[in-house]
């Protein structure tokens, strides 16, 4: 069995062999590496026959003006190959660091720099160097850890990656066999790292997958959370667009029941107009049917009058005012007549001045329904009031009352009496407390306004009151 030592590098002038053999084959090295510390082993075949190299090298650290600048020590054995790896890995890492180390390299800081410009010139070191690497390896390699290796062994490419401290000696053989290139360094990661690594990144991996699932139910989560969102808003939307119609079909309802409320109020009006002078009539009617019976003068009868049919109610409605107006003028003519003409009248003063009072309440509520818009002021039995006014303090000429409203009624005019006279308010107010104000009730239509002097009205003013 035949074994080789050789020193080789990058110095300045260029990568350079100790010795001559083999310089093809330490060109290859002359290249980046990614660790500083590296063994290759593997099985070539030469021109001369099958060798096993170990090829121990420092790389990246070596200062040098040339880029890929090395330093290497290759063991190669002709035709066998030895068992004990991690063994000749020591013996080469021992003599770098004891011999090379201050010889032909100068240690600065972390890296290292070449104190020659040749190897041939530190030749009697180098041999030195070989005879302890010889010795070194004889003491601890026995004849057992080799085997013979031929072409069936060649590497062809691929590669074992392994920590130093971690290979043996059936690893080695294993991979040498597989035709494969083992490649040593102490930066390599360790089974016990890799273990870690590997499940420092399973446990990784599976935080993460948590983390993705956890994050994936919240996404769905919160996708549903939004549909919920959207179906009750749509919800939401149709039971407003529901409550808006009804709002709609109320305040509708309402101003129907509005219309309506205003015209019942009409026909409460009006049907308080005819019931104010109903009573009127019915005296009316008995005061003409008296007064036909008791004065025979000017041989005046009355011939009854056969009923009509009856019209229909909006046309007897319509003229059943005027048909009153025209009715009263002739009553009053007559009523004049038979008053001023003879003194053989037996009525009364009393029954006189009562009837007069029920035929002026006649004219006021007649004219109320032909001037449903006016007001009747006037005076009663004699010419006292004649030149006397009632006054509204708080309203102008034309305006009507208002509801729940208070005023002040005055008298105006020459020759105002004031001796025992007092107010007197019927119709819709009240007055308070026997003074010259009265308050408008909120059911109220008219209001009647009498002066009295004792028992005896002087004036009296009717106005309407507003209906809303």
């Amino acid at each position: 069995m035949n074994s080789e030592f050789q020193i080789h590098g990058v110095l300045s002038s260029g990568q350079k062999t100790w010795k001559q053999d083999d310089k093809d084959y330490y060109a290859q090295f002359y290249s980046d590496q990614s660790e500083d510390i590296l063994m290759i082993i593997e099985v070539v075949n030469r021109p001369h026959g099958v060798s096993a190299y170990y090829n121990y090298l420092r790389n990246n650290n070596i200062i040098s003006s040339r880029e890929g600048s090395y330093f290497g020590m290759t063991m190669r054995i002709d035709g066998a190959f030895c068992r004990d790896v991690k063994s000749i890995y020591m013996i080469l890492d021992n003599i770098f660091n004891k011999m090379i180390v201050g010889s032909l390299l100068v240690q600065k800081g972390d890296k290292y720099e070449y104190s020659i410009d040749s190897f041939n010139s530190k030749n009697d070191y180098l041999q030195q160097v070989e005879k302890q690497f010889t010795n070194m390896l004889n003491a601890f390699c026995a004849s057992q850890d080799f085997f013979d290796v031929s072409s069936a062994y060649t590497s062809l490419g691929k590669m074992l990656s392994i920590n130093a401290s971690e290979i043996t000696i059936p690893i080695a053989v294993e991979t040498i066999k597989q035709r494969a290139k083992i490649y040593l360094s102490p930066t390599f990661q360790s089974k016990a790292a890799q273990k870690v690594i590997a499940d420092t990144k399973a446990k990784a991996n599976a935080a993460i997958a948590d983390a993705e699932a956890r994050i994936k139910a919240a996404e769905n989560a919160h996708s549903q959370s939004k549909q919920k969102q959207e179906r009750d808003f749509e919800s939401w939307k149709k039971e407003k667009k529901s409550l808006e119609g009804e709002r709609d079909n109320a305040i509708r309802s309402y101003k129907e029941l509005e219309q309506k409320v205003k015209k019942a109020n009409l026909n409460i009006s009006i049907n308080e107009r005819i019931s104010e002078i109903k009573e009127p009539l019915k005296q009316l009617a008995g005061l003409m049917a008296e007064r036909f019976q008791e004065d025979t003068y000017g041989n005046i009868q009355e011939k009854p009058q056969l009923n009509k049919k009856r019209r229909k109610e909006d046309k007897l409605f319509v003229w059943l005012p005027w048909a009153i107006c025209l009715l009263l003028g002739v009553i009053l003519a007559a009523m004049l007549f038979f008053m001023g003409g003879s003194k053989k009248n037996s009525m009364s003063d009393d029954i006189i001045k009562e009837k007069n009072e029920t035929i002026q309440q006649l004219k006021d509520s007649i004219s109320k329904m032909v001037n449903p818009g006016g007001e009747i002021q006037t005076d009663v039995t004699n010419n006292i009031g004649k030149d006397l006014i009632i006054d509204i303090k708080e309203l102008t000429k034309g305006e009507e009352l208002t509801k729940k409203q208070t005023y002040t009624c005055q008298i105006k005019g020459n020759g105002v009496p004031t001796e025992k006279c007092h107010w007197v308010i019927t119709g819709g107010a009240t007055l308070n407390n026997n003074t010259n104000q009265f308050t408008v009730l909120d059911t109220g239509t008219i209001v009647t306004i009498s002066y009295c002097q004792g028992n005896e009205e002087i004036k009296h003013r009717t106005i309407n009151v507003k209906q809303q």
